[in-house]
Order: C-alpha cells, then structure tokens, then sequence
C-alpha cells in the first residue's frame, strides 16, 4: 500500500512542534507509511523505522540519524529518504554502516523471511542500502570480500544472491521461472547469475556455471551443517575420543545411519566457500558427460577453486583460500603460417604480501618450422625486503626458445616494454581489470600488433633468450628497475635496462616539488659491432610544479668489428643542429628541455642540445615565453646554435631574439589584428672571423656585416698546424705483442728482468705473432729496414685539412733478434693486412670547413698495419748428441738371476746396419708398387677368414715421419 506524503511528514517534523526538526528527537516511521508490506524490514525487525533525528529537511522527506537495529547491537548512523507522487509515498532509500564486520550475509535473507542456510563468511556484510520503488524492494549488504543482495516483489516472490570470489549462490522461497528470476535481478546493477532454463526450485543452490549438459549452468542444492553433538567427557570410544551425551538429539541424529545420503550431490558451506560432496554422483556425471572441469573425489573446493571457460576459447581456473588467492587461464588460437597453434596460459597469484604473475606460450609448427616456446614471470612485494639502504621490491625472469625478444628501441620507450613494467605492476602483463587471467589477451599483447615483442624463430639458428629483472629501493629515496637480457642467434645481443626516478619530498602531505624519471638502456650487439648506451626522461618528471614538465635524452652510439661503420660513433644529448644533416645509423633523441604551463595564460619552455662526431661538435639552445588572454598575445623567443668543427678548427655561431606583441580589436563591423615585433640575429664565423648581424622591426629588415666574410679558400693548414691534431708518436704508431709472447722483457737466471734491452720480447720457439698498426692511413708496408717490394698497398693518403691528395704514407716492420736485424721478407713470416675506419675529416678530400656527407663520417677498411706470424719450427731429422746417461738404466736391486744364462751365447743370424735404409723406407712405404701388395695380402688374408679389422690404406704419414723417427740406420736380419 502506498502511504501518504502529509503525515509522513508530520511523523518527521515531530508532531509540527518544529518546522526545521529538531536534534535529539525520536522519529518513527511504521512501514505503512513506506509503502510497502515488508517495511523497513530486515534493518529493523517489525518493519517499523525508529531513529533519533540529527538533521535533514521534513518538507523533502529526508533526514540523517542514528538508530538500534536489529543487526547491530549499538545505534548506528542512517541515511533516509523517500520519494513521492501525487501525495502519495511512492519509494525509499536507506543507507547504514554496521561496526566491525558486519553481519553474516545469510541475516538479510532470513530478515525478509527466505529461509537461507549458512553462508561462507566471506560474504559477511557491514554496508547495507536498502531501496524500494513501485512494488520491487531491493536489499544490497557488501563486505570487504563479497556482496548479498536480496529482491522482494510481492506479486513474484524473493530472491536472494550472494558471491565471494569465484563462486555465486542465489536462494529463492518458492519456485520461479528462469523468466522470473530475470525481471527481479533487472532492478539490480552489477549482479550476472546464469540460470538453468528449467528455472530455480524452493531453496538454496550454489551456482556452477557451464557444467550442465549443453554447457549451461548446473544448480547444486546447499545443505544446513550438522548439528555438533555436545560431547561427554567421561565416555570415550576405543580411540579415546569423546562420545555424545546419551539422550541428546544430536546424538541421536549422529547415531542414526544416514543411507545413501552421500549419493546426493549436496553443497555444504565453510568459512571460505563450499565444499561439493557426493563423490559417486560425480563420477557418474563424468561417465555421462558432464564437464566438470577436474573435480576431485571425494571432495572438491569450490568457491576455492573454480574452472570455467572465458569467451569459449579458453579454460580459467581461479583458487581463493586467504591468503593465497591464484587465478590463471589457458587459451588457444591458431597461429601466423608455418605455425599451425598458438597456446598462451597465464598465473595470477596473490598472497597478501606477494603477488605476481607468470605468462607462457607455445608454438606448434607445420613441417616447414620448429617448435617455439617463451616464458616469463614477476613477483613484487607490497612492502620492500630488505634494510633500508637497499630494498628489494620485485624479482622478474624469463627466456625463450627459438624465440626473438624485441628491445625497446630507445631509453625513451623503455616504459613501453612490458616486462619493466612488470615488475612494478605483475599483472600488467596478465591480468583483466576485474583480476582475473585472459591468455588470449595476453598473447595479442605481447606476441601481436605490428611490431611484436616475442615472435616465434624461423631458420635453423635455434636463438635463446633469457631475461632477469629487480625492482629496488635505495636509502628509501631512489626507486629503479632493472633487466638484463641475453638474446643468442644471428642477432646476438646484451642488453641492460632499467627505469630509475626519485621525487621530493618523499611523501608529500602537501605540494611536492620535484619528480625525476629517467629511463635507460645499454645494448651490445658482438655479431654486428654495435654498442649503444642512451637515457630519457619520462613523461612524469617535473620540477618546482606538476605543470613545469621535463624532457629530453641522450644517447651515445659506437660501431666496430664488421660493421660497415665501423669506427664512426656519436655522443649527443639533446638531438643535433638544424642544420646537421643526421646519418641513418644515428641515434634519434628528444631535445632536452622543459614545457611550464602557468595558470594557462602563460607558456614557458626551453630546449637545449649537445653532440660530437667524428667530424664535428655542435651545441644550441632555445627560451620561448608566450602569453595570451583574450585578444592580446604577446611572446619572446631566444636561441643559439654553434657548429664547430674540430679538425681542422671552424666555426659557425648563430643567436637570435625576438619580442612581440599582437592585439586583435574589432571597430564596428570590421576586426583589426596589430602585430608589432623586433628582432635581432647574430651570426659569427670563422676563420677568419666575422659575421652579420640583421634587426627586424614589424615595418623594416636590414643586415649589418662585421668583420671578415666568408673566405672562399679552403683555409688550407701547413704540416706545423696540423702536426698536433695527429695522436702522440707513441700511440701514433704501435706494434703490439700477441700468442707465443712469454715476457716482455727477459728475465735473469735469479729471476729478475734484464736491464740490457728494455724494449725486447721474450717468445715461445714454438711460435709467435704480434701486429701493428697506425693513426695514419698506409699506402704501402714493407716488412724490411730498407729497399725490398711492398707486401701490403693501400689507397693513396689524402690529408683533408692541409688539402693534400694523393700522397703516399709507408709503414716498415723489422725484427731485431740478438742484436741482429732480420728482414721479416727473406724469412718467410706470414703476414695479413690490418685495416680499420679511420675520420673523413682528417683523412678525406673536400674542404675542411664542410661538414662529411651523412654517412661518410669515416671511410672504412683503410690500411692501417698488419698481423705478422712466425715461420714454424724445423726440428730435423738429427737428434744430436746423446750423452751416456741418457742411455743409463735401473738396476736390478739385490742382484739375482737374469732371465738369461749368463753362460749362454748368441745364436741366428747377425744383425748388419746398412746406410740408406730409411730412405728406402721412406721412398716405399707409401709407394703404388707396396700399396697394390698389401691390398692383395689383405685380401688373401681375408678370404682364409682371418677378421683384419678396419686398416689404415694411406701411409703417406709415415713416409713424411721416416726421416724424424728414427735415431740411427735400424739393424737389419736377412729373413728365413
């Protein structure tokens, strides 16, 4: 029934003793009034509100109170208002908060009269609203771990849903249509529960979605607990347990066998979920078909673990005990060609003081391809481990197998990279917004998109990649992350980065002033002669104020080995001239600077830059201030750009500011913008010296030279002025020992170094090498003193700065062995040409004050020495003199008979030492006439059915070694 609007608010006023309420005054409200039979029911147990008045307003019909309720045992605070339509009340809002936990969440139900079993604790409840309009009254209770609501339509019936994690269960007082319970959750937000289509019987059911025939939900009635029999002391059993109370219905209950009671699948509710009971009854269901997911016999925990499908692509499994919460996916899809499938999974874990996730996938290949597979995992702490010198927040690791792992590309877009940011935020690379795990997303996250991180190996190089990370915490000021990775293959690379960043003050109560960001990252590429070393601010980092942001990077980049640019590199922080024209292989980095927005009228930024080549050094900067409010604009720009070339020395200096102003103004019909600006511009060059200087006003431009213009010479230097730009002559050229060097210098027989030659080698007879080479290019190396031919050419010697072409440079290498000077040429050392990258700037053609060409910074592959190799060691065919103890032997101690008699004498023929029989030797055993002999004895041999074994058919070694491997002509016997 509908209650009416004027004596509800005469109830409200205080029987119109004050207009505006009064504080302290007692307000009821029976349930008539609040148009509805239920009333105010579960919160105050005969429907009836009583709550002492602290403020509101009676004529909108609403107030805020405190009132003793029927689920709280001290008053507690309320919010009501009702609304209302043609005098009549037509609906109610009521908010409360219980102290501490709350209420059990099954009290709301039995408030309204459904007979609800218990539920888990986890949907205990302390914040309750309860909401009324036209016939539908709906009862919301949420708790730190879970939420019950409660719909009552009279015309229908009530409903009752409660959920906790991953399980849901809905509790009805009399049978409804799948129909009906879908019009009484359509008056609440944010509750999903799928329904049988058969509908919902009388009573409580906890909810498993998917595991009917069909896939459709399954309803699983939940039972009340035993009664726990009170137990006797003085009675135990043969295990000494203590038995029932004689006489007592628990007892009694407990004593009465419950046949076939266990083969009814039934639910029994515990502190953190519900427990599935009835193992016969799953077994059968899994001889008929039903997918219940991997349940166990005879106990599984649901509402602890739940397995389900997301989008009917993947397999989710979640458990939730406190406090280890693990929830996880498995998904599928078919792969990118030669690949057949993709398998991603994901593991969410969460321990209250840990969590993490971890990431796998797999990769089946057709015939055309090989398997791939990639895995990676992070674990942060809430709180650092550690002291607080040094906190350790989070530990990260992956790998790969036949794998690629893309780098970032740039300390700027080191944020990007989704395993920094796991190890901050682990389920970053895992996890949806409500926490549980989607595979499939996870795979299109970190293996899709054009550019991927991880994409699966073709070819037979089989690469590995391994990645470890830690997230840490210095002096409890400095938060960083950091990553090394290792990536073998063709593309063998090490890479080192990492995200540091501070802010001031550490935890701000109020305005905070400073917040530094920087990312970073080191790449080391062996294969390809490549290091890169760079760093970028983030978008977070500003100083003084949130709005005055920071910018900017620097970068320094070297090439070597085979690269093609070899010997080039670049330091710059901040970019390059305008007028530089940048080399592909150059880092690209964000100009550094800063952008300040003050109260949106005014704009402050500035830029500045730095960077060194081989060919140059350059630097500038830039201030621009701007304001603007309504028609008015005013702004100044200054900035500097210098080029300097270093070798030989040029310069080129720019600086320029201007200053204006700008007002649009509207005379009648017609709108007029005056703009008034004065500029000024220098630019300085030399040598020699000189410059123009040109003024700008809003009406007129002139320039103004100064100095000397520019020389249309080449400014050629002479040999004294470029002789320092060359390295020191003991750098200049080098010579530099290698394998088979013992000592650098001899040493004595008492062990100390000899004084008789400081400069002299100490080398293994065995064999040695050693190299030169020079900071000059060389057009020709001779391995002697003087005179003999060239072994090595170059090209011909340009020196750029003097504008010298086409000379000849010569490099001379010698050795001086005993005082004795040795022509490398006449005996026979191996020698192999050095060469390296050496500056276009220094050793180019073209004018010395124009910059190289991007790309030609260096020229490559110029002759710069050699790698000299001795010949090796000729033993010979003497051993030279034996003395006679080398021949010396043991003696038999004590003396005792001989294997021979000593009376015996020699008997056979004489042995006779003939000259030449090693070369005879020699001359025949490798010989055709011997080899085609000893085929047919072998197979002689080998038709008796004598087994011979594998034989050695080339004695060519043997022949080589006859001259080595004897000492004296052998004894010969003639044979028999």
């Amino acid at each position: 029934m509908a209650g009416g609007v004027a004596e509800l608010r005469e109830r409200l006023r205080g029987d119109g003793r004050d207009e505006a309420g009064g504080n302290g005054r007692l307000v009821e409200v029976p349930g008539s009034l609040a148009g509805s039979d239920d009333g105010f029911r579960p919160v105050f147990a005969d429907g009836v509100l009583r709550a002492e008045w602290m403020e509101g307003d009676a004529e909108a019909l609403t107030f805020t109170g405190a009132a003793r309720t029927a689920l709280a045992d001290v008053p507690v605070p309320v919010r009501v208002s009702f609304s209302h339509d043609d005098g009549q009340v037509t609906g109610l809002s009521l908010t409360t908060e219980l102290p501490g936990h709350g209420v059990a969440g099954e009290a709301l139900g039995r408030g309204l009269g459904i007979d609800v079993p218990s539920l888990p604790a986890t949907v205990s409840v302390a914040r309750l609203t309860l909401q009324r309009a036209e016939s539908t009254t709906v009862l919301t209770g949420e708790g730190d771990r879970g939420r019950v609501t409660v719909v009552s339509r009279p015309e229908t019936g009530r409903l009752l849903v409660a959920a906790s994690g991953a399980w849901q269960a809905v509790c009805v007082d009399r049978q409804l249509t799948a129909g009906q319970v879908a019009s009484l959750l359509q008056a609440v937000k944010g509750v999903d529960v799928p329904v049988p289509e058969d509908g919902v019987r009388q009573g409580a059911w906890l909810v498993l979605p998917g595991l009917a025939p069909g896939g459709g939900p399954l309803l699983v009635p939940v039972r009340r607990k035993r009664a726990e029999p009170e137990l006797d002391p003085a009675r135990r059993d043969g295990l000494g347990r203590a038995m029932p109370v004689r006489g007592s219905g628990a007892a009694a209950a407990a004593a009465v066998p419950r046949v076939g009671v266990r083969r009814v699948p039934h639910a029994v509710a515990t502190d953190e979920g519900f427990v599935l009971l009835a193992p016969g009854w799953l077994s059968s269901q899994r001889r008929a078909g039903f997918a219940l997911g991997g349940l166990t016999d005879p106990v599984s925990l649901l509402g602890l673990i739940d397995i389900g499908t997301l989008d009917g692509k993947s397999k989710t499994i979640t458990y939730d005990k406190a406090p280890l919460r693990i929830s996880g996916g498995l998904g599928a899809r078919q792969a990118a060609p030669p690949y057949t499938l993709a398998v991603g999974g994901v593991l969410l874990v969460d321990t209250g003081m840990f969590h993490g996730s971890a990431v796998a996938a797999a990769y089946a290949p057709s015939t055309d391809a090989k398997p791939s597979f990639f895995a990676f995992g992070a674990l942060t702490a809430d709180k650092g481990i550690g002291p607080p010198a040094f906190q350790v927040r989070g530990v990260a690791g992956g790998m790969g197998w036949r794998s690629h792992l893309r780098m970032p590309g740039g300390a700027e877009n080191v944020l990007d990279f989704p395993f920094i940011t796991a190890l901050d935020d682990p389920g970053a690379i895992g996890a949806r917004p409500d926490g549980t795990a989607d595979p499939l997303a996870v795979l299109d996250n970190l293996t899709g998109g054009d550019t991927p991180w991880i994409t699966p190996a073709q070819g037979g190089d089989d690469p590995v990649w391994i990645a470890l990370g830690l997230a840490f915490t210095v002096a409890e000021c400095l938060n960083g992350r950091a990553m090394m990775a290792l990536q073998t293959g063709e593309d063998l690379t090490l890479a080192l980065l990492g995200v540091a960043g501070m802010s001031f003050p550490k935890k701000p109560a109020g305005r905070q002033y400073a917040n530094i960001e920087i990312g970073l990252e080191a790449l080391l590429k062996p294969k390809a002669g490549e290091l890169s070393l760079s760093a970028a601010l983030t978008s977070s980092s500003f100083v003084l104020d949130p709005n005055c942001k920071l910018r900017g990077g620097v970068a320094f980049k070297t090439w070597f080995g085979s690269n093609p640019n070899k010997g080039d590199f670049v330091v710059t922080a901040g970019g390059y001239h305008p007028n530089y024209r940048r080399p592909e292989h150059y880092p690209v980095v964000p100009p550094l600077g800063f952008d300040w927005d003050l109260a949106g009228a005014v704009t402050v930024s500035g830029s500045a830059y730095f960077a060194l080549t081989p060919a140059a050094v350059m630097a500038g900067g830039g201030l621009e201030v701007r304001f603007h409010a309504g028609p008015v604009r005013a702004w100044m720009t200054a900035g500097m750009d210098a080029l300097i070339q270093w070798k030989p020395f040029s310069f080129d200096v720019g600086m320029r500011v201007s200053v204006g102003v700008e007002a649009s103004v509207k005379i009648l019909f017609v709108r007029i913008t005056i703009r008034i600006e004065v500029g000024v511009s220098l630019r300085v060059w030399g040598p020699p010296t000189g410059g123009e200087a040109k003024i700008h006003l809003w009406f007129i431009s002139f320039t103004i030279g100064f100095g000397k213009d520019r020389d249309p010479d080449d400014n050629a230097l002479n040999w004294s002025e470029f002789a320092p730009m060359l390295p020191p002559a003991d750098t200049g050229v080098r010579v530099v020992p290698g394998a088979g060097l013992i000592a650098d210098r001899p040493r004595l027989a008492d062990g100390t170094l000899s004084s008789d030659d400081d400069s002299a080698w100490q080398v293994s007879s065995a064999g040695f090498t050693f190299s030169s080479d020079s900071a000059v290019p060389v057009s020709e190396l001779y391995l002697a003193r003087s005179g003999g031919s060239a072994v090595e050419t170059g090209g011909k010697l340009n020196i750029r700065p003097m504008q010298q072409p086409n000379r000849t440079s010569v490099q001379r290498v010698s050795v001086t062995w005993h005082d004795q000077n040795k022509d490398l040429e006449l005996v026979e050392w191996t020698c192999s040409r050095s060469t390296a990258s050496v500056p276009q700037a220094l050793w180019g053609t073209g004018r010395g004050d124009v910059l190289p060409a991007p790309g030609e910074q260096t020229i490559p592959d110029q002759l710069v020495g050699a790698v000299l190799s001795s010949p090796a060691p000729e033993y010979g065919g003497d051993t030279g003199y034996i003395g006679e103890d080398a021949l010396a032997f043991d003696p038999i101690d004590p003396d005792g008979v001989q294997p021979l008699d000593v009376n015996a004498q020699p008997v056979g023929p004489v042995p006779q030492r003939r000259t030449g029989t090693i070369g005879t030797i020699a001359r025949t055993v490798g010989a055709p006439a011997q080899n085609t002999a000893r085929a047919q004895l072998t197979e002689a041999l080998s038709g008796l059915g004598l087994g011979l074994g594998p034989l050695d058919e080339d004695l060519t070694a043997h022949a080589e070694a006859a001259e080595t491997a004897f000492t004296a002509e052998p004894l010969l016997v003639p044979a028999s």
